[in-house]
C-alpha cells in the first residue's frame, strides 16, 4: 500500500510550525517529530504548534510520537478536518483547539499481528498494555472514569467540534472556514466519518489573479513542492494524492474481504467437523476477523459431536444395549442411524420384526 503520510516542519518567530497530514505509518512519524525537534532545542526553541489532519494510524507510533513532543515545552495542537482513532491521542497531552467543521473519533486501539504464536502473544501483550495507556489518557482528559470510556468506545465514537470542546478534548473553537480538499474527503471517507463535507468549491474565474496565485503558493506549501511548480505540476500533484487515497481505500476494502473469506473458510469447516452448530457462524466469523490465531486455537481444541452410536455398539450377536429394547424404526432412524445400520447386519431377524411392525402402524 502507498503510504500517504505527509510532514511538513519550519520555523517562524521563535515556534516550531509542525504538521501531519493523512494516516500515521509506523517508522514515520516519531522519526521526523525527533528529528525537527533535535534541531530546534539545537536554536534553543522549546515551543511548538502542530497541525493535525489525520485519519489515525498506528497506535504505538502516535505515543512515539507524543514522547518526541513532551520534550518541549509547550505544544498547541490545532485539528484541521479530522483527528480520528490514534491522532486524538495528541488531545490528550496537550493543549489543542479546532475548527467549526472539525470532526473527531475515538475507538479501542487495533492492530495486527503475525507470526508464530509467541511472536502473536508478545504482540497482544503490547496492545494491551498500550490499551491500558489509552484508557487512561482518555479518562483523565474527559474527566470520566475509566468504566466510562469502556463503553463509550465500544464502537467508533464520533464527535463534532462542540461536543469534543464540552468533553474537554478540545478547548478552542477557531471561528473560521477551513478549506477542504479532495484528498481529505478520501480520507474520511476511508475511516468510517459519518459527516463526509464536500471539497471546497474552486474559486471562479473572475477571481482576483493575485488571489489565485496566492491560492497556488498555498498548495505548493501545503504539498511539500518547489516554490517554481507549475499550476499544472500542482493539480497533478492533487491528482496523485487522489490516486493514492482511494487505492489505500480500495486495499483496505480487499484486506478486509480477505480477512472474511478466510474466516468463514476456517468456520465453515469447524462446522463440517462438527465442533461449533451452524446458528454460531457468524458469531465466530467475526472473532477470527478480529483475531484469527486466538479464534483457530479455540477451535482446534474443540471435540467434534459424536454419534452415541459410537459410544454404545450392538454386541457382536445383535442383544440390543439397556434401554433400546423397545425401540422403533422411527426411534432408530431419528436418533442413531449408524446403529440401525450395525443392527441390519448383527440381528437380521430384529429388524425384520421392526419393519414388519413398522409396516403394520402405516
Amino acid at each position: 500500500m502507498a503510504k500517504k503520510t505527509k510532514i511538513e516542519a519550519a520555523v517562524t518567530n521563535g515556534v516550531l510550525k509542525l504538521r501531519l497530514s493523512g494516516r500515521i505509518w509506523q517508522g514515520d512519524v516519531a522519526s521526523s517529530f525527533k528529528w525537527e525537534i533535535d534541531a530546534a532545542l539545537a536554536q534553543n526553541i522549546k515551543t511548538a504548534e502542530l497541525y493535525i489532519n489525520s485519519e489515525g494510524g498506528s497506535v504505538f507510533e502516535a505515543q512515539e510520537a507524543i514522547n518526541e513532543l513532551k520534550r518541549l515545552d509547550k505544544v498547541l495542537i490545532t485539528i484541521g478536518s479530522l483527528a480520528a482513532s490514534a491522532a486524538t491521542m495528541f488531545l490528550c497531552h496537550f493543549e489543542a483547539q479546532s475548527y467549526s467543521t472539525s470532526q473527531f473519533m475515538i475507538h479501542k486501539p487495533l492492530t495486527w499481528a503475525s507470526g508464530n504464536e509467541d511472536q502473536v502473544k508478545a504482540e497482544l501483550k503490547a496492545l494491551t498494555n498500550l490499551t491500558n495507556v489509552y484508557r487512561s489518557a482518555y479518562a483523565k482528559k474527559l474527566n470520566i472514569t475509566e468504566e466510562e470510556v469502556d463503553d463509550l468506545w465500544k464502537n467508533d465514537y464520533w464527535m463534532d467540534a462542540k461536543e469534543a470542546k464540552e468533553k474537554g478534548l478540545i478547548s478552542t473553537i477557531i471561528d473560521e472556514e477551513i478549506e477542504v480538499d479532495e484528498t481529505t474527503v478520501a480520507m474520511m471517507v476511508a475511516c468510517g466519518c459519518p459527516n463526509v463535507p464536500q471539497p471546497t468549491a474552486k474559486k471562479s474565474d473572475n477571481t482576483n489573479n493575485n488571489d489565485t496565485k496566492m491560492d497556488i503558493n498555498q498548495l505548493r506549501a501545503a504539498l511539500g513542492m518547489s516554490a517554481t511548480a507549475t499550476e499544472q505540476e500542482v493539480l497533478n500533484r492533487l491528482a496523485e494524492n487522489k490516486t493514492k487515497a482511494e487505492a489505500a481505500a480500495a486495499a483496505e476494502a480487499s484486506s478486509n474481504e480477505q480477512k472474511k473469506t478466510n474466516a468463514e473458510r476456517v468456520v465453515n469447516k469447524a462446522i463440517l467437523d462438527k465442533k461449533i452448530t451452524a446458528d454460531m457462524k457468524e458469531t465466530y466469523v467475526s472473532l477470527h476477523i478480529q483475531d484469527p490465531a486466538s479464534t483457530e486455537a479455540i477451535l482446534n481444541g474443540m471435540k467434534g459431536v459424536t454419534a452415541a452410536s459410537e459410544n454404545q455398539k450392538h454386541t457382536a450377536d445383535g442383544d440390543l444395549p439397556k434401554g433400546r429394547e423397545n425401540w422403533t424404526i422411527d426411534d432408530y432412524l431419528e436418533k442413531d442411524p449408524q446403529a440401525f445400520n450395525d443392527l441390519c447386519e448383527t440381528n437380521p431377524d430384529l429388524v425384520k420384526k421392526m419393519n414388519a411392525a413398522y409396516s403394520q402402524k402405516k
